[in-house]
């Protein structure tokens, strides 16, 4: 579920970029849609490895116990 709901804040904040890009860039509107586009799949592309990779980590804690 919280791929889902993560993926779902990142297509909003695009879209938000995306759509209130008129008010603040006049000239160039297309190029600021498509990077609001970009950056927003590139934040969620760096979420959702991070996410997957703390979901099934390659090495187990190991507890050392040292006594003195």
């Amino acid at each position: 579920m919280g791929i889902i709901l993560g993926t779902l804040f990142f297509v909003a904040v695009g879209s938000l970029g995306a759509l209130s890009a008129p008010l603040w860039a006049k000239s160039q509107l297309e190029l600021v849609r498509v990077l609001c586009f970009t950056a927003a799949f590139c934040c969620w592309l760096s979420w959702v490895l991070i996410y997957m990779a703390q979901l099934n980590p390659l090495l187990v804690p190991t507890r050392n116990i040292k006594k003195e």
